[in-house]
């Protein structure tokens, strides 16, 4: 079943382009601002910090349980529909949280935005895809990643630095006015392809079934594990070298930065042989959490090995969700989008779990980048086989499939 036009394309039109990657910027930050305003919102509503932490689990955990349930509701809707509608949904959860006059109402409006995270992006990725030049896709598909990652870097800061002024409600004010600007530009250029995307219903599932879509998956919960072990606890790693807390910010920007560039690179990597930049990102990442690991005793070395990780974890993102979405191709592609982002969350919660455990049961910080190792080595390994398994014949491929 085609999911496209034969027509050559010519490329995603630079405002589309602009929208994609300020929506995902919005979306970043939402999704990760609570951290930078909680005691603001623990002050405001006079809870505990604990329980204002689970702003931040409830958005994650509704992502990752209807990611995949409203994929399947929604694959016979067209893409530009499905974003446009996602994200006026969206606004209108964070516009919630803006005026929310109690706790209860803010964690609403958490799930709310939570459960149309990951439609949005899907929306957005396969458009995007679409309209890709031939082999510049990893690049198009950067772009999207490069909004979550300068979210990361600038987008908690300048929430943070609005609560900390004018209040938290102008935070999320921000990102109000961001996905409202999104939608504007979205109902101008975002193009009305009804082109089927695959199967639907049911049928769709058995996308799972397939060997390089469950092994992108596997790659994308192992990755996150093992990476954000230690960029979960960036700031335990660098203060335990001596770090006055004051400079932190100011070295985390490096580490920003640093994604910024990994995720280029691998948009670049993943154009000229999307299976080979699977393996090296992967590889790459396994080497520079050892390094960190290695240098992680001394303030240089810890920013450096920081950084490493940030380059080449950030690689990741390009190869691993066009790999996804083209494995899935003429199947269920928004499924697979949507399952694999919730292996990300649930990657990243467990590296959370485990640093954390790590770190009360006395470890020293600087060791953490070796818990992570094991999980890279288990997806360089997956990365191989499916090379390996992707180099068959195609008669015997298709047999397996």
């Amino acid at each position: 079943m085609p999911t496209a036009s034969t027509t050559p394309s010519a490329g995603v039109p630079r405002l589309l382009s602009f929208a994609f990657v300020l929506g995902a910027f919005a979306l970043g930050t939402s999704e990760n601002v609570i951290a930078g305003i909680l005691p603001r919102l623990s002050e405001a509503f006079d809870v505990p910090v604990s329980d204002v932490g689970l702003l931040v689990t409830a958005y994650a955990g509704t992502a990752v349980i209807t990611g995949p349930a409203l994929a399947l509701l929604t694959a016979r809707m067209p893409l530009r529909k499905l974003a446009l509608l996602g994200m006026l949904l969206y606004a209108a959860g964070t516009v919630l949280a803006v005026v929310a006059p109690t706790y209860g109402v803010l964690m609403a409006a958490r799930i709310i935005t939570g459960a149309l995270h990951t439609p949005v992006l899907v929306a957005f990725m396969l458009t995007a895809l679409r309209l890709a030049r031939d082999g510049e896709e990893g690049r198009t598909v950067g772009r999207i990643t490069l909004g979550l990652g300068v979210a990361t870097v600038i987008g908690v800061p300048v929430g943070n630095a609005l609560s900390e002024t004018l209040g938290w409600h102008w935070a999320f004010a921000l990102i109000a006015a961001l996905i409202c600007i999104t939608l504007v530009i979205g109902f101008a250029v975002f193009p009305d392809d009804r082109t089927l995307r695959g199967e639907t219903g049911w049928r769709s599932l058995r996308v799972l079934g397939r060997t390089a879509v469950l092994g992108g998956v596997a790659m994308t919960a192992m990755a996150g594990l093992g990476a954000m072990t230690l960029l979960t606890f960036a700031v335990p790693f660098l203060t335990n070298t001596g770090v006055d807390e004051r400079a932190v910010a100011p070295l985390l920007l490096i580490y920003g930065a640093a994604c910024l560039v990994g995720n280029i690179l691998g948009g670049r990597l993943t154009d000229r042989n999307l299976r080979r930049a699977l393996t090296i990102t992967l590889v790459g990442t396994g080497i520079a959490l050892l390094s960190a690991g290695l240098l992680g005793g001394s303030t240089i070395g810890a920013v450096a090995g920081l950084s490493l990780v940030g380059i080449t974890y950030f690689s990741t993102f390009p190869p691993l969700n066009t790999w996804i979405a083209t494995s899935a191709d003429g199947i269920a592609p928004d499924l697979a989008l949507a399952v694999n982002s919730s292996a990300f969350n649930i990657g990243i919660a467990a590296a959370g779990w485990l640093g954390g455990t790590a770190i009360t049961a006395g470890l020293d910080p600087t060791r953490l980048p070796y818990l992570g190792i094991g999980a890279l080595a288990v997806a360089v390994i997956i990365s191989i086989l499916l090379r390996a398994y992707h180099s068959r014949p195609a008669s015997i491929t298709a047999t397996v499939n």
